[in-house]
């Protein structure tokens, strides 16, 4: 299994518009909401409106503001006849990205594991967003968390953990430390680190 299934899927998405500047993070989070990654819009893409925390040029907030936690999005081969498996592995009837989102049973997220001021937040299938296409061809699909009250002024973490019904494949390969998840909980991400500013006089 991926350790962090940071695959291409979570920043392929591909938009009307390409909106510019988000090559490194700013020094202190910009105004607006709207996190930029690869030229993508990932507050559009799901639809979020307050501060996401995520990918590396998304990882400032602002004191008082509630924040999201996207992805990693998880990619699947196109369709049942392109796909291929590891030996022994029973190939479901539905296409790969079908069978991962039903599969899918949600997500557990820890703030700032192993502090004091650790929190854990445990959320259903309904935070999953599906019917992604990559501009590789592939769909995938996205956990994205609710909004988060606001954290204090310094520096916090995040980690996410998965639940899946049974194992699941992807169908692009035929490693099952590559490209197959277990069934139950397991660590989706690292302790993302991000840090949160006071706001300006």
């Amino acid at each position: 299994m991926r350790p962090a299934p940071f695959r291409a899927a979570v920043v392929s998405v591909v938009l009307a518009a390409t909106l510019a500047g988000a090559t490194a993070a700013q020094a202190v989070p910009p105004p607006d909401h709207n996190c930029i990654f690869e030229g993508v819009n990932l507050n559009e893409a799901h639809g979020v409106t307050e501060r996401i925390i995520g990918p590396p040029p998304c990882r400032e907030a602002f004191a008082g503001e509630r924040w999201v936690r996207p992805g990693p999005g998880w990619e699947t081969a196109p369709d049942a006849e392109s796909a291929v498996y590891p030996d022994g592995y029973n190939a479901p009837e539905a296409d790969p990205i079908d069978d991962f989102n039903a599969k899918f049973r949600g997500a557990r997220y820890v703030i700032d594991r192993g502090t004091a001021q650790e929190r854990t937040f445990t959320y259903g299938p309904e935070i999953l967003q599906t019917g992604f296409v990559g501009e590789n061809g592939r769909p995938f699909s996205v956990p994205v968390s609710p909004p988060f009250r606001p954290l204090s002024v310094g520096e916090h973490t995040v980690v996410v953990f998965v639940r899946l019904s049974g194992e699941h494949c992807d169908g692009l390969g035929t490693d099952p430390e590559l490209n197959c998840l277990p069934e139950g909980e397991f660590q989706w991400t690292g302790d993302t680190p991000f840090r949160v500013f006071p706001r300006s006089a």
